[in-house]
Formats: structure tokens, sequence, C-alpha cells
């Protein structure tokens, strides 16, 4: 934009301009009439000149007494950036309604959101581009499509602007996290985001916690809402909470949440049926007063046998439906979002986990609980008695009895224990589970520095810090990420990476720490002054050391938040992988047991040799089978944390069933073992939620620093409110008059020439 300038003028002295010039045009007219007494006398046709030239030099030098000064005002703008993000989700086919009557429009809430962008005499996109710099992004799923740019005044412009968004509206989820930060970039001042969406969000990432980082790059979200508030008639299943696996002796049992918007009176209900065979209905009454949940349970034994041909015995899967009856339930909305299916994995044993500890800390009985109360964990914990004799003490006699029985554990979690409190052979034990069964291992610290002899002898490889000599320190510090730990997720307490490393340090501060350095090779993910969670990969398994065992204050107020999720993610990436097939060389598993369409599966596989150790350079491969036919070969590549363990990621599924086969190496034959994975479909999550989520909009807007409009509001009021993104640069000039040599030069010219003028009108 061209640069635009002002000119005004100010008296020094803070006067307004206008008394000023009155009060000099006063004295100069004062001075023309006492000038008028003498030359009544003179008869020149220029007897009025000296008069005017001495009303002339008063009124300058009058304005010269108060201090005049000239200022320029030069405002070079800058076009503020507009990135206009549309949803493009399925939901935003509905049309909406007004309660109890006809539809409002026969438009789709996209077709209107078109209309508002595209349409009219002068469309709000046109609008904009006048004034700002604007991109326009369709939002599709998990991805984002550039639909049209105009930047620099036109100069930059990827074409005239479309008549129409020339894309359906039918992807199957709604990101507003992941999306948007794609469609934004890198945030910077002078930008705005403006999102016409329903405000469906139904997948991962916190779009409230994205919209609150923006705010301090001063960037702010405009959301433009679209949809009824209030619910149209409709019945939908809106999730289900149930284990992904279930021990075959066991109940299976879970929670449906279920959406009543129907009139109230009408009968209806929810059922869980397999292969035809209903396992588990519940009969209810609308009553329109929306979420209302249902537990459920049914005894595993009742799930009919897999379909013939299924290798894999272990895996099942539920249809659960809902359903309103008799002739009032034509008036449901849609019932598309009435269904949904479930695949259960039958599982023989679970996950393990073995506690050691000299003493029962806080820490050690929290960490107890929480594997404890997990079904995917079977945990056992062993406290050490202070017996005078360790050989009759508790640790020696619990503890695993065989060399073969350790490796039936995943994971050790060892704390404040001696060695010298366990056999010998024990020690043993635990550094091969390690480094050679790729079992994993944590060690909890504490102020009894019993770790500190861990570092010695045998067991030394294991530990990845060196203990300084003052090795504890009683001060409150916060645990904050290193710039290693934030790129484990294990370590994510929050769904935004940017929100996880600020929320850290804001949890409560531990009263001590010990004081260590991290070995070679070992990485350093939190500190507390001094590393606080190293980790370290020592042979085939994985080491973690905590240097402090008062996470546990982390529950204050928030109960188990973040403990248990920490703990139970901690668990899971330091075990040993799990494995769905564990046979005595091939192992085969993947990191999920359920999966929506369009997701991707991580298949792991472990090859061990005659002897039961792992192969650390094998090159398995992997086959990816769907109803018979190979769909992916699978190149795997070693695991980082785990060695002797490859991962590869299969192409996003379909919904179905699929079998992986594996073979040792690119030559081997494929093995006769193969794991079932069931893609479940899921239903659509767009249409779980028929009306415009406002919650969430406003919260983004007003975390951001911006502004919530409904549709009918965004034409008339979005384009003022984008103005205050433009960035702009001013410069002031000023021009002293009064001390101007042309200022009173023009005063001495004055004088000059009504001097001259008296001189030849004979009045000197």
């Amino acid at each position: 934009m061209s640069p635009q300038t002002e000119t005004s003028l100010r008296f020094t002295g803070g006067y307004p301009p206008l008394p000023v010039v009155v009060f000099a045009f006063g004295l100069a007219a004062l001075m023309w009439f006492l000038y008028r007494r003498e030359l009544k006398f003179v008869s020149s046709r220029f007897a009025q000149v000296p008069a005017i030239l001495r009303s002339l030099a008063v009124f300058i030098l009058v304005l010269a007494l108060a201090g005049p000064i000239l200022r320029h005002v030069t405002t070079l703008r800058q076009l503020g950036r507009v990135v206009v993000a549309v949803d493009s989700s399925a939901s935003m086919q509905l049309t909406d309604e007004a309660a109890g009557a006809a539809p409002v429009t026969a438009k789709t809430r996209f077709l209107r959101a078109e209309d508002l962008l595209l349409k009219g005499t002068t469309p709000l996109l046109k609008k904009l581009a006048e004034t700002q710099d604007v991109e326009l992004v369709a939002l599709r799923g998990m991805n984002t499509q550039r639909l049209w740019w105009n930047r620099q005044g036109g100069k930059d412009t990827s074409g005239d602007m479309p008549a129409t968004f020339e894309l359906p509206a039918n992807s199957p989820i709604t990101n507003l996290d992941q999306t948007l930060r794609a469609a934004l970039g890198p945030a910077a001042a002078g930008t705005a985001l403006v999102v016409l969406t329903d405000g469906q969000h139904n997948s991962s990432g916190s779009p409230e916690e994205f919209s609150t980082a923006l705010k301090a790059s001063g960037t702010p979200i405009f959301t433009i809402g679209f949809g009824a508030e209030v619910p149209p008639a409709d019945l939908a299943l809106l999730s289900v909470a149930a284990p992904e696996s279930v021990f075959s002796k066991e109940n299976f049992q879970g929670r449906l949440t279920v959406n009543d918007s129907m009139p109230a009176g009408i009968p209806a209900n929810v059922r869980i049926e397999s292969q035809g065979k209903v396992l588990w209905k519940k009969d209810f009454t609308t009553d329109g007063k929306g979420e209302k949940g249902f537990d459920f349970i049914f005894p595993v034994t009742e799930l009919p046998p897999p379909a013939p041909g299924q290798r894999d015995k272990t895996l099942r899967s539920v249809n659960i439906l809902i359903s309103a009856n008799g002739d009032r339930a034509a008036l449901e909305k849609t019932r598309s979002n009435n269904a949904r299916e479930l695949s259960i994995h039958l599982l023989e044993k679970k996950r393990k986990v073995l506690i050691l500890d000299g003493r029962p800390r806080w820490e050690s009985r929290y960490i107890h609980n929480h594997f404890d109360r997990d079904d995917r964990w079977q945990a056992t914990i062993i406290f050490d008695d202070m017996a005078e004799n360790a050989v009759n003490g508790s640790l020696q006699k619990n503890f695993p009895k065989t060399r073969d029985d350790l490796p039936s554990y995943d994971l050790i979690i060892l704390g404040e224990v001696a060695p010298n409190r366990l056999k010998p052979e024990s020690l043993d034990w635990i550094v091969e589970f390690v480094e050679k069964r790729g079992g994993g291992l944590i060690m909890i610290d504490g102020q009894r520095g019993k770790l500190h002899e861990w570092s010695q002898g045998k067991t030394a490889p294991l530990i990845p810090v060196r203990f300084v000599s003052s090795s504890i320190k009683h001060q409150a510090s916060s645990i904050e990420l290193t710039t290693d730990g934030q790129r484990f997720d294990a370590l994510r307490l929050s769904d935004s990476p940017s929100a996880n490393t600020a929320l850290w340090p804001t949890l409560s501060k531990v009263n001590w720490h010990a004081n260590v350095e991290a070995l070679p090779g070992a990485i350093t993910l939190a500190k507390a002054q001094q590393p606080a969670i190293v980790f370290r990969q020592v042979g085939a398994g994985a080491v973690l050391y905590l240097g402090t065992d008062e996470l546990w204050r982390w529950r204050f107020q928030v109960a188990d938040l973040y403990h248990q999720r920490l703990w139970m993610q901690l668990g899971a990436w330091i075990a040993a992988p799990p494995f769905q097939i564990d046979q005595k060389k091939l192992s085969v598993g993947t990191d999920r047991l359920r999966y929506s369409p369009g997701e991707a599966s991580e298949i792991r596989v472990r090859v061990r040799n005659d002897n039961g150790e792992i192969i650390t350079n094998a090159q398995p491969r992997a086959y990816l089978l769907h109803d018979g036919a190979e769909v992916a070969t699978l190149q795997l590549e070693a695991d980082p944390t785990h060695i002797g363990v490859y991962r590869a990621l299969t192409p996003p599924l379909k919904a179905g069933t699929y079998e992986i086969a594996v073979a040792e190496s690119p030559s081997a034959p494929r093995s006769e073992a193969r794991l079932s994975l069931h893609v479940s479909d899921t239903g659509n999550p767009e249409w779980a939620t028929l009306t415009m989520n406002r919650t969430l909009l406003e919260t983004m807007a007003t975390n951001s620093g911006g502004r919530f409009l409904r549709e009918e509001q965004a034409a008339t009021d979005l384009p003022g409110l984008l103005q205050s993104i433009d960035r702009k640069q001013v410069i002031t000039q000023e021009t002293i008059l009064w001390s101007s040599w042309w200022w009173f030069g023009a005063a001495i010219l004055l004088l000059t020439a009504e001097w001259l003028m008296r001189k030849r009108l004979k009045l000197v």
C-alpha cells in the first residue's frame, strides 16, 4: 500500500490552533484599524497597502510567539495476512432445522459457507482481498487443501477468485488442531485465522491448546459458526468405552454413551450383537434430555466361535446398535449414527510387571495401584522386610525362583533395594533379563542411596548415570523436559507438544533429587537442575532412571490425571514390546489391537535363536494380506528403543479383516502363524452430533484474542474486525516554524515593504 501523509499545525504551549489564529487575526485587525486613522488624508490608491502589510506582519509575529510547529505524520501500512479455512467434513453436508419447524433452508452448511464467501454482489472473500492478503484453504480430515490466494494487492495470486469450492464436503473426520496448524504455518504478528465450521472436532489434538498458544504471537482466530444450536430429533451412538482385549474366561464390560434428542415417550433400545446373536440388550424410553449412559456386561464365553477359515482364533467382532420403535421412529433425523462395530481380542495372559522396593514408599505404592487397576497388566510388588538374614527376607523368598521364571515378566521396576539383599544369581538373571531377553527396567532412586551400590560390580552396565559424591539435593525443584525429552510420546501429558512442554514445570515440585550425571550414550529426558529422567539402551533391553521418588506429588488437586498417565505410558514404552503371537523363535505383535478405517498399524517383530537369545541383525519381512490377497510387503527396520525388535507401518487400512504373515529373512518362507487385524467400521463420527459446537468455537476465539460470529454476522462484522491485524509503521516529522528563518524573513520583508510604501506616500 502507498504511504499516507497527514499534515497538521500545532503550537508549543499546547494551545489549540483555532483560538491562536483568532487572537492573531484580532490583533492584526486592530492594527489595520489604527493604521487607517493615519491614512485618512492620503489620496493615493495605494494608501491601504502599508496598513495591510503591517497587519500581516503582526499576524505572523503573534503566531510566532505561540510557537507554531508543522507536524507531518506518514503511515506506512503493510497488509495483514488472513487465512480463511473452510471445514469440508461430512457434517457440513447437514441442513439445519428450527425447533419444531420445517427446514430453515434447503441448503447445506457447506453451501451456505460457499455463498457467504463466494456469492453475492460483493462476496466476502473479495471484500477481504481488497484490504488484506488472503489465502483460502479447505480442511479435509487430517489434511489441508489450498484453494486460492491473493497477496500484495493482486501481484501474487493463484488466479481469479473461484465461483465455487469445487470439492465435496465428505471428509470422515474433523480435525481443528493439526489442519489449522498446517494451514497457518509459522505464527507471526499481523496474521489472523478465519475458520468456517460447525465445530465438531472429533480427532486427535486440542484446538483449545492450539488457540491459547496463538495468543502469545498475536494471531487471533475468528470462528464463524454454522449449524443450529437446538438439536433435531435424533438418536445417536456417541461413544463406546470398552477394553481392546479381554481374557477368555472373564466378562466383557464397558459403557455406551447415547445422545437422545427425540420427543419424549418413544420406545427404543440399545443392544450388542455378534453374527446375529444378541449378547446384551437394554430397553429405554426417549426423553429428549441429551446424553445418557448404559453400562453393559456379558460373558466372553457367549461370543460366537470365529468364522470358518480364520487362523487367529482370538479375534471377535460385535455390532452395537440403537433404534427407536413404533410409528414415531420416523421422526429421527438420520440413522447413519445408530451403529458401530467393535473388535475384541481374547487373551490368555496379561503383561506382567515386577516391582521391587526396599520399603513401601508413596511412589511405589501408587505405581502398584496404577498397574494393578489396569486390565492389561498383572502387577507383583515385593518389599524388603529388612530381615537380619537376607536369605530369610521377603525379597529372596518371593523373587522368581528359576532363571526361566523372570523372563515371563515384561518390566521390572526397581526401587531402593541394595544388591546384597538379593541372591547373586538373581542379579545375574536381572542383567540377562535386560541385556539378552529384551526386558525393560525402570530404576527409582531414593534418599537412602541404595541404587548407588548397583553401579558397581556385575550390575554396573544397567546404570545409565554417574553418582556425584554429594548425591542428594534437598531443594524444591520443578521438573522440565529437555529437547530430547520433548520428542518421546511416553512423556506426553497433553495432546499438544507445545502445551506439554509448558505443562511439566507447572506440576508440583519435588523436594529432593539425586545429584547425578548422565553417562555417555545415555539420553537425559528431563531435568530438575540435575538429570531427573535418563534413558539408555542396554543390550536388547531398555533402562530408565528416575532421580526422584516424589512424582506422586503431581497428584495434588488432580489425583491420577498426570501421575497415572505418565507411569502407564512409561511402562508401555520401557517394557518388552507386547506380542500377540509369542513363539519360541518368532514373535509378532502390533502397537494396538483396535483400528478405525484410515489408520495405519505398527507391526513389531522379534526373532530369537535356538537358545532363546534375541537376534540383533535379523532381516525379517512382513506381508499384509486382505481376503487372502497380498496388499503390501513391508521391510521392517530396527526399533531405536528395543534392540532386536523390528517395526514397520502398514498403509492406511480400510474396514475389514487383515492377516499378517512374517518371514525371518527375505529368503525364508512365511510363518504358518498369522496375526489378524480387524479394522472396525466405527460409524461416521461426523453424524454423532448434529448441532454446532458453540462452546468450542467460542473458546478457540477467546483463547486467541479473536471473536466468535454466527454465519449471519460474518459478512457485516468480519471485515472491520480484521482491520486490527494490519501492520503499520508511523513516521512523524516536525518543522519548527517559530524559529524558522523563512518565518521571520517573511515578517521582516513585510515590514520593509511597509516602510518603503510609507516613504513613497510621504508618511515618514
